[in-house]
């Protein structure tokens, strides 16, 4: 008996306290608003839908591209004890908290925590402030992979001889340093790879000082905003569009 009022009390909770705020509010769906129906947000289609989504955003371009480098500059094994560490201690429950609370309120990352409790909505507010500009650095990324992927539709790869305008005369080819006899005559440490030039001469363009901020590269500006409109297409339908999107992002990273 005392385990069905516990439940009643839950449900009832759930309907006076937490229940979506009237107005427009994000993910309700424009034809309830146009009929002057209560909203309601979008759910996901199927649960694969939903896991495929979390499992994006673990194994994301975090894991896959910047986790490795940290690893390597602080420690290398080493760095994998404190990161298990506040993996399981901090990570794993503030994420399971976050769905939990997303589920059982039907809100959105910032009115949620305004009904659990109004002083914690600025935990909402900063969590899309640091999403936001995760997004501005992450999609820069995005924007140099989708330029080399366009690079590389090319007889011989821009970067794989020295024979290119941006190369300089501190250029060496792998053929040469493949020569051991060569090599150990000359000072290394005064020559560069077509890959390295290729990175910092043609695809960032560095220049000589931060008083030089050089030309526009509309090459990669192009693809930034090719990659801000994918971006825009897989998620102008909320769940619907992104809930097929991540069967492919989200599949891609594992083989």
């Amino acid at each position: 008996m005392a385990q069905k009022e516990k439940l009643q009390c839950l449900k009832d909770f759930h309907k006076d306290t937490l229940k979506p705020s009237p107005g427009k509010s994000p993910g309700t769906r424009p034809e309830d608003e146009a009929e002057g129906k209560h909203p309601q947000r979008e759910k996901w289609a199927s649960k694969l839908d939903f896991v495929l989504s979390v499992a994006g955003g673990f194994v994301g371009l975090g894991n896959v591209w910047r986790f490795p480098y940290l690893c390597y500059k602080n420690g290398g094994g080493a760095f994998l004890i404190p990161y298990f560490i506040f993996l399981f201690g901090g990570g794993l429950p503030v994420f399971f908290l976050e769905v939990a609370l997303g589920q059982f309120t039907s809100e959105g990352g910032i009115t949620c925590w305004e009904k659990l409790c109004p002083i914690f909505t600025g935990i909402g507010y900063a969590s899309i402030v640091i999403v936001s500009l995760l997004n501005i650095y992450y999609i820069v990324i995005l924007a140099w992979g989708l330029y080399y992927l366009f690079q590389c539709f090319q007889p011989e790869l821009p970067w794989a001889k020295c024979n290119q305008p941006w190369n300089t005369h501190r250029c060496i080819e792998d053929t040469y340093r493949k020569n051991k006899s060569l090599w150990l005559a000359a000072n290394a440490s005064n020559f560069t790879s077509p890959v390295t030039e290729f990175w910092e001469h043609n695809v960032l363009g560095i220049s000589n000082g931060i008083d030089d901020i050089g030309p526009i590269k509309w090459d990669l500006a192009l693809c930034l905003l090719l990659v801000w409109v994918i971006c825009f297409f897989c998620i102008w339908k909320g769940v619907k569009s992104t809930g097929k999107v991540v069967y492919i992002t989200a599949t891609l990273v594992f083989p």
